[in-house]
């Protein structure tokens, strides 16, 4: 598991790690609705690989600074990165900053992966240079003590939850083998997936936390490569050629994978076109 400590980790992976938690943060609810479990029915929750953290989790959600609740994490992230990708898009993302800007990056990137030929190269990559000044601007406008203390926050709070789900005494309740130790920000685990949607359907849960299989394994390929093109995006050299190249690559990847996710059958819900995901 990742520690929460980061002393040492530069601003543009601090932006990744974050909204790869902000996008997966159906887990926290998730963690949390176990840990309301774990009292319910502590007849099921027998093994001692149950972190303790699982009673804290329960009884401090909301009032302790470890443990933010679901208002009190929207308020800590909305200003930086909207709405979670994980949820339906609302009223409100349509002028988001972030989805702006993110929006207008990934057009550009998509506008020159897809072009029919290798004509106006040069005004494609113009217009990817162009869209990458805003999406810069507003991830850099938040780089400061606050947002440091508000990803550790995060950082301690996911860590905490998902020490919790990889408990093999946990996925026993639900009966799934545990996920392994990178899962799910350095693994897509099937076992991690198989818990993800079998929680859904014994636990209560607001409806945009019940994930099925594959959705939950294509939302984390949402996580994963938002998390390789934020920090390449605040780093790259748009000077370079093959380094912006390689940002494009990398920005039409996360694209695909938003639209992916959006299109993916739900346990409860109708899936969005990509397109109000990016609006």
């Amino acid at each position: 598991m990742e520690t929460a400590a980061q002393g040492a980790i530069d601003f543009p992976a601090l932006v990744g790690r974050l909204y790869a938690r902000w996008t997966l943060d159906c887990l926290i609810e998730i963690g949390y609705a176990v840990s309301v479990d774990f009292i319910t029915r502590p007849q099921l929750y027998l093994g001692e690989d149950i972190p303790a953290t699982i009673v804290d989790l329960r009884m401090a959600w909301g009032v302790d600074p470890r443990f933010p609740n679901t208002a009190e994490r929207q308020a800590m992230l909305l200003p930086l990165l909207g709405r979670s990708d994980g949820l339906r898009p609302d009223a409100t993302t349509g002028s988001a900053p972030f989805y702006l800007a993110r929006k207008t990056f990934v057009d550009a990137c998509i506008a020159f992966s897809e072009r029919a030929v290798d004509t106006g190269i040069a005004m494609l990559l113009e217009r990817v240079r162009s869209a990458l000044v805003p999406l810069r601007t507003q991830l850099e406008a938040v780089n400061g003590q606050s947002q440091r203390l508000t990803t550790q926050q995060i950082l301690t709070l996911t860590d905490t939850v998902i020490g919790i789900l990889r408990a093999p005494s946990v996925a026993q309740v639900f009966s799934v083998n545990p996920a392994d130790d990178r899962w799910p920000f350095g693994s897509t685990d099937p076992n991690g997936a198989k818990l993800v949607e079998n929680i859904g359907t014994r636990l209560l849960l607001a409806p945009e936390c019940k994930l099925s299989y594959t959705q939950f394994i294509l939302l984390q390929r949402v996580a994963q490569e938002g998390a390789r093109t934020l920090p390449l995006a605040l780093t790259t050299d748009p000077t370079s050629e093959p380094a912006l190249l390689a940002l494009i690559t990398q920005g039409y990847t996360w694209g695909t994978s938003l639209r992916d996710f959006q299109q993916a059958p739900s346990l409860v819900t109708e899936p969005l076109p990509v397109r109000a995901l990016l609006a």
